[in-house]
């Protein structure tokens, strides 16, 4: 069964990899198209062979690549998948119990895509959160430096003896109205 996806798996995986690299404006370097190579046969390879052992490498690997492409939505990146089944379908052309086969396939591989794509967002917000604490940490020693340290700003603390006060408990709320 599905012993045309076993022998066309090579030209399906170009194609499919083909397609990353389309989005591209102009052709990016090696190191992306091997990389991109190296994902779409490890997915291909999987689904012809009905072995998801190494399949979870490539896809995780896939799944990270896309998560930080800014143009492309949760289920824009999982679609990529469903261009791939297309893809497969044209290539193959299956029968109705070859074609249920490979939706069966494809759903382990979809599944398991967006459990990584998820993984692979998560772990950028906990990167973009670490960023702003470390830079509001930073910012706050900063703000506390100048305030021991600055001339300065002890003086525009202190409030001129003639100021009138707005508020009917001045000390409490340091309210000074400056007109």
């Amino acid at each position: 069964m599905l012993k045309d996806l076993e022998k066309k798996k090579d030209e399906i995986a170009k194609e499919f990899r083909e397609f990353f690299l389309s989005r591209y404006p102009i052709r990016p370097p090696i190191e992306i198209v091997d990389f991109l190579d190296e994902c779409s046969r490890g997915i291909v390879y999987a689904i012809a062979k009905n072995d998801y052992r190494d399949l979870d490498s490539a896809l995780d690997n896939l799944m990270r690549y896309l998560a930080t492409d800014s143009r492309l939505s949760a289920g824009g990146s999982i679609g990529t998948l469903f261009h791939l089944r297309d893809i497969v379908i044209k290539k193959v052309k299956p029968n109705f119990d070859e074609l249920l086969e490979l939706d069966r396939r494809f759903s382990v591989v979809i599944c398991k895509a967006f459990d990584h794509y998820m993984n692979a967002r998560e772990d950028l917000y906990k990167a973009k959160y670490k960023t702003m604490e470390f830079e509001l940490k930073a910012q706050m020693k900063q703000f506390e430096f100048c305030m021991k340290h600055c001339p300065f700003l002890k003086r525009g603390f202190d409030v001129p003896p003639d100021t009138k006060r707005v508020s009917p408990n001045p000390e409490e709320h340091g309210d000074v109205d400056d007109s």
